[in-house]
């Protein structure tokens, strides 16, 4: 058990009162109360993608992006080398480009153009795909638009960023990047750029402050910005922090609670929610308010190349050797993770015989199937949670958390 001193030494720390300090700090977003509209993203991600912006990066942001597609597309048809061949300085952003197609009225959120490239940038932060009363999404109507204006000397990309890492655009083309990707490879790359602006970097990190907060009408943020120091923190505090969560995630009612961890949890609730949220291959989640972490789900890994159908996967613990592979949807477009039993054959339902076991996370695959290999041995006690992430292993060595992280773009 963790004394009062544990629990003192980390919340004095100069890294906690640090994230204490990040999570006051006034969001000019917050004020204006336009947290996530999506126009707001779509003209900040002009302005950041714009080589001539007051940022005074030159097209390395836009650089970043297209080096991001270029790796989550193997099949892109370019190279790095053509990356910084091309003049990108000459392409030009605007948002809310008219791309009225076959009578049907649509705009482009936003559009890039020079004489080399097109870019177009599909954004969804709270809505889903229109459909526009047909079959078709807008994305491919966007494509359509596209190909049938653009010269014969331009190339056309296709992007689906959005805040679920689950949703993916209707038009195969698109490739998706999440809003923590975004942050990750292009927003926190160009606050620490030595020659970035002072009023740039000033923004940047507003908004990235602005991508912490909660979706409407959900638990997720946007984007997680602190990772690496949250991740610091819980390496340092495991035993604390580990401790905190139990009790509070047990404990009702932890307003009334004297348990010296539900009063500091209490008092510093946001602070240790977002260590929790940031420490994805223990947690993901916090202990009382349903907050969830986006992840990076199977169909993301298969349409960016790290998986295909029916790789397999091991995963040793207590002793005991489990499988699993991945597996396509019928239309081959979904990707998912399946458990297998002892002799490597899917699971099946004994009384309709259907197959089961299939998920879209490792973690929760490998929590099910140890705990239901313990249950057939009559072995007493079930495990809650697992680093699944680093637990399952291909026949190349590689964890899924490998994969990830070799896919992050």
């Amino acid at each position: 058990m963790v004394s009062n001193i544990d629990i003192e030494n980390l919340v004095t720390d100069i890294r906690f009162q640090n994230l204490k300090f990040r999570q006051e700090k006034t969001n000019i977003f917050t004020i204006v109360g336009q947290t996530h509209t999506e126009h707001w993203h779509s003209s900040f991600m002009s302005w950041l993608l714009d080589s001539h912006s007051s940022l005074r990066l030159g097209h390395f942001p836009l650089a970043r992006l297209l080096t991001m597609y270029m790796i989550k597309k193997p099949d892109c048809g370019f190279t790095l080398r053509d990356i910084y061949r091309w003049n990108l300085d000459a392409v030009s952003f605007v948002t809310e480009k008219d791309a009225t197609h076959d009578g049907k009225k649509r705009s482009i959120d936003v559009y890039g153009e020079s004489s080399e490239l097109v870019i177009v940038i599909e954004n969804k932060v709270n809505a889903r795909e229109n459909y526009n009363h047909s079959n078709q999404g807008q994305t491919l109507d966007y494509y359509h638009y596209v190909e049938s204006h653009k010269t014969s000397g331009q190339r056309a990309l296709y992007f689906f960023i959005t805040a679920d890492e689950k949703q993916t655009a209707y038009a195969d083309m698109y490739v998706q990047i999440s809003y923590q990707e975004m942050y990750d490879g292009i927003i926190s790359k160009c606050i620490d750029h030595p020659q970035v602006s002072d009023d740039g970097r000033y923004l940047l990190e507003q908004y990235a402050a602005n991508l912490r907060e909660t979706i409407h009408n959900s638990n997720t943020p946007m984007a997680l910005v602190n990772i690496n120091l949250c991740k610091e923190l819980y390496d340092d505090y495991t035993e604390v922090l580990d401790e905190i969560f139990e009790t509070v995630e047990r404990t009702e009612n932890i307003c009334e609670s004297i348990e010296p961890v539900c009063m500091v949890y209490e008092h510093y609730r946001s602070i240790f929610d977002e260590i929790y949220l940031s420490v994805d291959e223990k947690y993901g989640r916090t202990p009382k308010t349903l907050l969830q972490r986006q992840v990076i789900n199977f169909t993301e890994l298969y349409r960016r190349g790290a998986v295909t159908a029916n790789m397999h996967f091991t995963m040793k613990y207590d002793g005991e050797i489990y499988h699993a592979r991945t597996v396509l949807s019928d239309n081959r477009r979904e990707c998912f993770f399946q458990v297998l039993d002892e002799n490597q054959r899917p699971f099946r339902d004994e009384r309709t015989g259907e197959i089961i076991g299939v998920y879209e996370s490792s973690s929760s695959a490998g929590v099910d199937a140890i705990n239901l290999r313990r249950e057939k041995k009559g072995i007493s006690g079930r495990i809650k949670t697992l680093r699944g992430t680093t637990y399952w292993i291909n026949d190349d060595g590689f964890s899924v958390k490998d994969l990830i992280e070799q896919h992050r773009g």
